[in-house]
């Protein structure tokens, strides 16, 4: 049994999956191939992870050789790649991220053709946008009952799939996960040794992190907008910083709005921090904040639970639904109201150093159930269920 995964880019936690996989095909007689369109995406830079890619990588469109061209997820320039490229592998099961991009439906379109069952991999939400019965329609008929199998996030992905007609029986959990132990016990060797790390761009004093794009939706301005409100309520003496990781488009906006505020001594914008540094950053944080206008998953969040950390989350966010509870392991806010969002900072900030403490360990909990582990056997399901229809 050979299975092939496509996604667009491959970084740290898709890694960490993948070797799950990989162990429990090779526990059962089957092999994986990993398949990316591109091997350094705009959106996610992570960095060189080859320590991390311990199983078979083909790479579609790859910078590495020579090639300088910016690819989006929408590029066309893969199809002819991903034909290729299941031609040569001849894998009796494909594992496609998503329906919407050219390469994920040229990867259905050659399975379909050849009698190859598929897994999507979805963590779509039917409150992502606005919805059009006719799209909807057309997604239904055209996309989605064309897949054998589905491995979704967590319950609102499962129920946007029955939604559009998939069957209940044929989708499985376990698609949006980290490396736990990753975070874990980075989090915890940075909180041993915090003079160490803060020799480098970490801020001495309380902070709140948020890691994320800087993009529109991920509403950052609101967010340095309410830590503002929030910085003039607790006092300027008592309140923590803020640490904003992330690159993107909105990055000028967002210091022009900083400056504005006059808050440039306590606002940090450190830029993109690879994965081998951020568990530092976590781990010397006090909380996490997602502020996300719409946000179908938000990886980040796993991480932050991980390790060990109170969240502060958008309602739109789908691991924030999934993962936190209000007042247990976090706070959760509408991320369109200002006062929503520095309400939660306020209420974190005013918990004592033990409550925090205890959020953070039911983050951990909470968490502990998305796994590796728990996407190779909601992968191995899939596939077992996928190889039934042919």
């Amino acid at each position: 049994m050979h299975v092939a995964i496509m996604f667009y880019n491959i970084g740290g936690y898709h890694a960490a999956r993948l070797r799950a996989a990989q162990n429990i095909l090779g526990q059962n007689g089957g092999k994986l191939t990993a398949i990316q369109t591109v091997d350094n995406g705009e959106e996610h830079p992570w960095g060189n992870l080859e320590e991390e890619m311990s199983f078979p990588l083909i790479t579609l469109l790859s910078k590495q050789q020579g090639d300088h061209k910016d690819y989006s997820p929408y590029t066309l320039d893969a199809v002819p790649a991903v034909r290729a490229t299941l031609n040569s592998l001849q894998p009796d099961v494909v594992a496609i991220a998503g329906w919407g991009f050219p390469d994920s439906r040229a990867a259905l379109s050659w399975c379909r053709h050849h009698k190859v069952p598929t897994i999507v991999m979805s963590e779509s939400k039917f409150d992502d946008e606005k919805r059009y019965w006719w799209r909807e329609l057309f997604k239904s008929f055209f996309l989605i009952k064309k897949f054998s199998a589905a491995l979704v996030g967590g319950k609102a992905h499962k129920d946007y799939l029955i939604k559009l007609g998939f069957p209940e029986n044929h989708i499985f959990l376990g698609y949006d996960d980290v490396d736990n132990d990753y975070f874990l016990q980075g989090a915890d060797q940075a909180r041993k040794n915090p003079v160490a790390v803060r020799k480098t761009q970490i801020p001495k004093k309380p902070y709140f992190i948020a890691v994320t794009r800087l993009i529109k939706r991920k509403n950052i301005e609101r967010l340095v907008k309410a830590y503002a409100v929030y910085r003039d309520k607790v006092g300027v003496d008592q309140a923590w910083e803020l640490v904003i990781c992330g690159s993107g488009v909105e990055a000028p906006a967002i210091k022009a709005l900083i400056n504005d505020k006059n808050i440039m001594n306590c606002v940090h914008l450190p830029g993109f921090i690879s994965y081998k540094e951020i568990i530092n950053w976590y781990g010397l944080a006090n909380a996490f904040i997602h502020p996300a206008l719409q946000e179908q998953w938000g990886l980040v969040v796993n991480e932050a639970c991980a390790a060990g950390l109170p969240i502060l989350g958008s309602r739109t966010v789908g691991a924030c639904a999934e993962l936190v509870r209000d007042g247990e392991n976090g706070f959760l806010f509408e991320p369109s109201r200002l006062d929503d969002i520095s309400d939660s900072l306020i209420k974190v900030h005013n918990l004592s150093e033990e409550s925090r403490k205890k959020m953070g360990e039911a983050s951990r909990k909470r968490v502990a159930v998305c796994s590796p582990e728990q996407f190779a056997n909601g992968f191995f399901n899939a596939v077992t269920v996928a190889l039934k229809k042919i």
